[in-house]
């Protein structure tokens, strides 16, 4: 009589935490986000101007100049169980290069010209990444959330050219024309959900995001060897990045 008492509960129990499973799948959803990308590794270094300072060339310096950059995107996941779901980001993002005295500086030693004016564009970064998402009640309202994301990055690099002026006559300017790749990219990241109302919510959010592509780098109005020139650029293009958003939840299920 006993262990069929216990059976019985333990039936109840499994029939509640199925119920429990069904009731507490999170909504379906598609949101925007935006925030500042922090460039890490070589991406966001930069050289020194006395380290660019020399006749014989510094060829493919592995500084990428990435200033801290901004971006937006798009998302959204339909979720298949109480804690997983299948869904997938688009995004886009910029970044402007630091220390562009630098560079003026490295030409002016190096070419012995009177002086230099260096001006760029920016990097370009568009990516699409499908992938798994993660979800976990908290509290009321309140879920930590995560996802892991693989796909493809199409980046381009900023166009630098150096107008270069001796004895009051412009010579011809050196160009770093632009370059763009696509390639494998991945993100991986963790934050938090707010629900304002039934179908809509806030996130607060940290990612990381690599990709690596491999640039070949055209250059012109160059006479000689002396100064900075770049005409392979293969580091990771990785960031951190921080953002907040606002999510619309379709068939949103009792907590």
């Amino acid at each position: 009589m006993k262990s069929t008492k216990i059976l019985l509960l333990l039936a109840a129990v499994f029939s509640l935490s199925i119920t429990s499973f069904a009731q507490q799948k999170p909504a379906t959803f598609i949101g925007a986000e935006g925030g500042i990308s922090l460039p890490l590794g070589n991406f966001g270094k930069a050289s020194t101007a006395s380290s660019l300072m020399s006749i014989n060339g510094t060829v493919n310096d592995l500084s990428g100049y990435g200033k801290l950059g901004g971006f937006g995107a798009l998302n959204g996941a339909w979720f298949f169980s109480r804690n997983f779901g299948i869904g997938g980001l688009i995004k886009y993002g910029t970044y402007h290069l630091k220390n562009v005295d630098s560079l003026s500086q490295g030409y002016e030693e190096s070419f012995d010209v009177d002086t230099t004016r260096t001006t760029t564009t920016d990097y370009k970064m568009w990516s699409v990444m499908p992938g798994i998402y993660f979800n976990l009640p908290l509290a009321k309202k309140f879920d930590l959330t995560a996802r892991a994301l693989v796909g493809i990055a199409h980046a381009s690099t900023p166009n630098i050219t150096v107008s270069i002026e001796d004895g009051g006559v412009f010579d011809q300017s050196v160009v770093q024309g632009s370059a763009s790749k696509t390639t494998f990219a991945w993100d991986i990241g963790a934050g938090f959900r707010y629900e304002i109302t039934r179908c809509l919510a806030i996130d607060a959010r940290a990612d990381y995001f690599y990709t690596k592509p491999d640039f070949t780098i055209p250059n012109s109005g160059r006479n000689n060897n002396a100064g900075r020139e770049v005409k392979e650029y293969n580091q990771p293009l990785e960031s951190v990045n921080f953002s907040l958003g606002i999510a619309y939840q379709f068939s949103k299920h009792k907590k």
